[in-house]
């Protein structure tokens, strides 16, 4: 028996984080992990209290968030 495709809701708001601004992404309403800009240009990719990713660009930071959220759930 399968499961029936359930939608998930995938939502991106704008933080501020000591002073700099970034992006925290949730999915069903649960804080998954934050994306912050550096100053090259790159972002940091962080999830809870886990050591930040670094990313060149702010898309592959939100696949890596996805990602990690998949294999752990």
């Amino acid at each position: 028996m399968s499961k029936k495709k359930q939608p998930v809701g995938v939502a991106i708001d704008d933080v501020t984080i000591k002073g700099v601004d970034g992006l925290q992404l949730s999915i069903n309403d649960e804080v998954i992990g934050t994306i912050m800009p550096l100053e090259n240009g790159s972002f940091e990719a962080q999830i809870g209290s886990n050591r930040p990713v670094k990313v060149k660009t702010q898309d592959e930071a939100i696949e890596y968030l996805i990602q990690t959220y998949n294999l752990h759930h």
